[in-house]
Formats: structure tokens, sequence, C-alpha cells
């Protein structure tokens, strides 16, 4: 399998991301840098607070995975990206880059985030339905796609259980062509 090389998962918060990124690292036997897991490592240790720190938690959280992520030979890279700033950031890392964009109705995603549980300090509760619904949306409407960072891309409906076994094929295949 061809070595520097990154599998990037994007989509919708709560389209289904990390739940592909873990399990297409287990298939791959790839590590899966997480920021969601890297911004709750900071809460822990720096502590939560309003919507401020938080975005400033993020945006290190960022910097971190890009960090570790260029240290790294190959990986899953899982996280919302940002349209304006990620696909350039992802080129410099100067490897193979898949895509696999989860795609799902923007009303599931919000009612999947409504539902999950997820650590105090991304301030979940503190939302209602409403606004939910409309920061996804807001980012729908801002962001309505995949990243398109020039490599293979894959669009994968979220809106039901993956075949993940498939979409490893998927990606092994690529990866050796």
């Amino acid at each position: 399998m061809t070595d520097n090389a990154f599998v990037i998962i994007s989509g919708l918060s709560a389209s289904g991301k990390s739940t592909l990124s873990h399990g297409l690292g287990d298939h791959l036997g790839w590590p899966v840098i997480d920021k969601d897991a890297i911004l709750e490592a900071l809460f822990d240790s720096l502590g939560t607070g309003d919507h401020t720190w938080r975005h400033q938690l993020s945006r290190a959280s960022d910097d971190i995975l890009f960090t570790i992520a260029a240290r790294a030979q190959h990986a899953v890279l899982d996280n919302w990206w940002h349209h304006d700033t990620a696909p350039e950031r992802l080129r410099r890392l100067d490897a193979r880059l898949i895509e696999i964009f989860c795609d799902c109705d923007p009303a599931l995603a919000a009612e999947r985030f409504q539902r999950r549980t997820r650590h105090p300090g991304h301030l979940d509760p503190q939302l209602t339905p409403e606004q939910v619904a409309e920061r996804v949306a807001t980012i729908r409407a801002t962001y309505p796609g995949p990243l398109r960072l020039g490599g293979p891309l894959l669009t994968i409906d979220t809106s039901r259980p993956v075949d993940i076994t498939a979409v490893a094929k998927e990606v092994t295949a690529l990866l050796e062509a």
C-alpha cells in the first residue's frame, strides 16, 4: 500500500464522519487522527468555557491535527473541515489525498446532532433544536459539498448504515492504483 497518503473524511456535522473514520481506520490498519478527540483532551486539561473559548480551543485542535498529520506517513483524518482554509493546509501535507464525503440530508444531520451526547465542552446542550437546524442549514448552504482536493473523491450516502468493508476495498484499490 502507498505511503504518504491520507483519507480525508468530510461532511456536515453529525453526517457519520466519526463512525466511518474509525471503522475505516480499523479496516485499513491506519491510525485515525480525530479532531474531536484532540479538542476533548484540551477541554479536559484546560477546562470548558463559553463559545469564544470553545472556538479558540477548536482552532488549536485544528493546528494540532495538522501537526500530527505532517509527521504521519498515513492516517484517516476526521474533522469538520473549513472549506476556506482546509484544502490548502491539506495539500501542504504533500501526500496522496483521498476524500470521502459523507452525504446525508441536513435535516437528518440536525436530528442526529440533537440525539448525540458529546463532551460538555462542545456546548451542544445550549443549542435548541431550531438553532441546530439553522446551523446545519447554514453550513450546508455555505459549504454545499466535498472539499474537492484534486484527488480521488468518494461520496458515501450516510443516511443509512454504511458497508465499511466495501468502502475500505474502494480506498485500498485507489491506494494501489
